[in-house]
């Protein structure tokens, strides 16, 4: 596997035909769901935490600034996400590349990072104090969150499925490269919203690739909250049914690790960055 800082994206050459499958490719897949608790958390934590060096070759860096750790004022990085550039998927290529990034807070390196690549960059927060319009031409911002369902919040902010989005933007035939997710425990809902949908839903026919942080903090310890993690587990099994298999695991730096799974060696941090691609090369 090869990671590097993302590069300007080279200008776009047609292609033709079935998706170009490395022989070397392995995924990690997540197993049928157990019946015992313990084991369950086990499997979730060790499928989320390590996934197969070999699902993504080549996975570039998109994003980051440096921030402080909690714990030793150290500094690290926090906000960046990573893609694959392996063959299959068409970033990298196509002529009309399509970002869906979903909260933004002050962070704007990742979108500021694919805008530079040569996409076209759609920007999603509620919270922010800004009108929605055209940033610079070719990032768009929207003032608008995604949830499982389209109303209003007791804050007055406006939610939005990636179902009404997608319809309300004119994009049901466009290809989404990579959606981005950082929308502070509401992900866990988006998601679930989508698989029920099914093989007939936006993330499944559209998206490409998907990055996403996900939040535990509320579901700590993780014994006492066995049925959040039994959902939890059965939407990356639907996720898994529609061909998404995870590239990437890293532990969100800033926050110290506060997370015991039964199972699973040493503590985890309980915001944990990781990222999915749909591919057609796992039989």
């Amino acid at each position: 596997m090869v990671v590097t800082r993302m590069e300007r994206r080279a200008p776009a050459v047609s292609s033709a035909g079935d998706p170009v499958c490395r022989a070397d490719m392995e995924v990690r897949a997540l197993p049928s769901l157990p019946e015992d608790d313990w084991v369950m958390l086990r499997e979730l934590f060790t499928y989320l935490t390590k996934p197969h060096p070999r699902a993504c070759h080549k996975k570039a860096r998109f994003g980051g600034y440096g921030a402080r750790r909690l714990r030793d004022n150290r500094q690290v990085q926090d906000g960046q996400k990573y893609v694959c550039m392996d063959g299959e998927f068409t970033l990298h290529t196509s002529r009309r590349c399509l970002i869906y990034s979903f909260g933004i807070s002050t962070d704007w390196s990742f979108d500021w990072d694919m805008e530079w690549f040569g996409c076209e960059v759609l920007a999603f927060d509620p919270s922010i104090d800004l009108a929605s319009g055209s940033m610079n031409g070719t990032i768009s911002f929207l003032r608008y969150g995604i949830g499982a369902w389209d109303h209003v919040t007791r804050e007055g902010w406006q939610i939005r499925t990636l179902d009404t989005f997608m319809r309300y933007l004119g994009h049901q035939e466009r290809t989404v490269h990579y959606l981005k997710m950082d929308v502070e425990f509401d992900e866990f809902e988006v998601l679930r919203q989508q698989v029920m949908l099914g093989h007939r839903s936006p993330l499944a026919t559209n998206v490409e690739q998907l990055g996403v942080e996900l939040h535990l903090t509320s579901f700590l310890p993780v014994w006492k909250h066995m049925t959040f993690y039994r959902e939890m587990y059965k939407t990356f099994l639907a996720l898994q049914e529609m061909g998404f298999y995870l590239f990437h695991y890293e532990q969100n730096e800033i926050i110290q690790p506060d997370m015991v799974v039964p199972g699973v060696e040493g503590q985890l941090v309980s915001a944990m960055e990781v990222a999915w691609l749909k591919t057609r090369c796992v039989t």
